[in-house]
């Protein structure tokens, strides 16, 4: 138990974000409809639903070992905190193509997508774990 609690303490946001990317992704390899039916149709006329599979578990992944291997070193370098670092900009743009398609249907709508504050939040939350990793230059 207390390794797990190594590896996750501090860092929840990014591992619940992390474990939603790669089921989004298996979810979409296995039925690519599910974005063309949903409010994230918008993404599609941009990239395809295996594209954005594609993309989400490949950074997902990266994600996942960055959270390994934070703390850890290799060949003299703390790696963990760099790919934390990086994959959080990446999912910061990417939520933030998730959060212009909710902004896109509200248009469309005449209301807002109740879906637009939480995107909107993931993106910060993305950008302010970039920041702390960066700026803290540790395992925070």
């Amino acid at each position: 138990m207390r390794l797990l609690n190594y590896y996750i303490e501090g860092r929840r946001f990014e591992w619940l974000i992390t474990i939603a990317m790669l089921w989004l992704a298996v979810a979409t390899f296995v039925s690519p409809e599910i974005l063309r039916a949903s409010a994230f149709q918008w993404i599609t006329l941009v990239m395809t639903p295996w594209f954005t599979a594609c993309l989400l578990f490949a950074i997902g992944w990266a994600r996942l070992v960055g959270l390994l291997l934070n703390g850890h070193q290799v060949r003299g370098r703390r790696v963990g905190p760099m790919i934390r670092a990086v994959t959080a900009a990446a999912c910061a743009v990417m939520w933030v193509q998730f959060d212009l398609a909710l902004i896109q249907l509200s248009v469309d709508q005449g209301f807002m997508s109740p879906g637009v504050p939480f995107w909107s939040m993931f993106v910060l939350g993305e950008l302010d774990v970039a920041y702390r990793v960066v700026a803290n230059g540790r395992t925070s």
